[in-house]
């Protein structure tokens, strides 16, 4: 407000911050996400199910992220080309 004139003016950088995190948030991120990790709507369902049932309305805001994280460091504890052992 103080580098501009007029309320217009000093609202355009809080107006186009806000307008970038609406599109990362909900077209961007989800659409990189969505192509590398595969979510199984079932999972997806529980998840939100029981972390809303845990915490509430800031677990149901928070399952998919939980999720992603469960996926992913399950992908690198246990990778799928680890070594088995060979059959009797």
């Amino acid at each position: 407000m103080i580098a501009f004139s007029s309320l217009g003016g000093g609202l355009m950088a809080p107006l186009a911050f806000a307008g970038f995190a609406f599109l990362e948030g909900h077209f961007i991120t989800p659409t990189i996400i969505g192509r590398r990790l595969e979510l199984n709507a079932l999972a997806v369902f529980v998840a939100l199910a029981f972390w809303t049932w845990l915490w509430g309305p800031m677990g149901g805001f928070l399952s998919s992220p939980l999720l992603i994280v469960g996926l992913i460091l399950k992908e690198h504890l246990l990778p799928v080309d680890s070594p088995q052992l060979p059959p009797d």
